[in-house]
């Protein structure tokens, strides 16, 4: 999803950010998971590799699911693969990953808002730990209005 060859689009980073958020929200609710828990904290601005980072910065959300039985998480994945493409979100990968766990892996792109998702299903019952669902959402390089920078709020 990460083309960013030309121009960065324009976008004040609460805007963007809030993107992030709304766009997790989305997420979490298609899960289903009416008891599990969630991590915090939320969205926030990050560096674009190679970019001045003054003008250019991405949105990075980071956070997971937990507190409920393993194969509930395994329904969630399932759900998520059903109901994402319902979403304006575009499914790239479910299956295994290369680790040598094979973790379940979900990756989307969601072109309408230019965010990237990575969900990863963590089974950490072998290890004496809580089973959790991973996500990782990241947005396209975004350039800040002219006269702004990326610390301006």
């Amino acid at each position: 999803m990460h083309d960013d060859q030309g121009e960065a689009p324009v976008r004040e980073v609460p805007l963007a950010e809030e993107d992030g958020r709304n766009l997790s929200s989305d997420i979490y609710t298609m899960m289903g998971l009416k008891n599990a828990k969630s991590t915090e904290p939320g969205p926030h601005a990050a560096l674009c590799e190679g970019k001045d980072p003054e003008r250019y910065y991405m949105v990075r959300h980071a956070w997971a699911v937990h507190g409920v039985p393993f194969e509930d998480l395994q329904q969630a994945m399932e759900r998520l693969k059903k109901k994402m493409p319902e979403k304006s979100w575009k499914i790239i990968k479910y299956g295994p990953d290369s680790s040598p766990a094979k973790t379940l892996e979900l990756i989307a792109d969601s072109t309408e808002k230019k965010f990237s998702v990575a969900v990863h299903l963590l089974d950490e019952r072998k290890k004496g730990r809580e089973s959790r669902i991973a996500v990782s959402l990241v947005s396209t390089c975004y350039e800040v209005p002219a006269g702004k920078t990326v610390t301006e709020r």
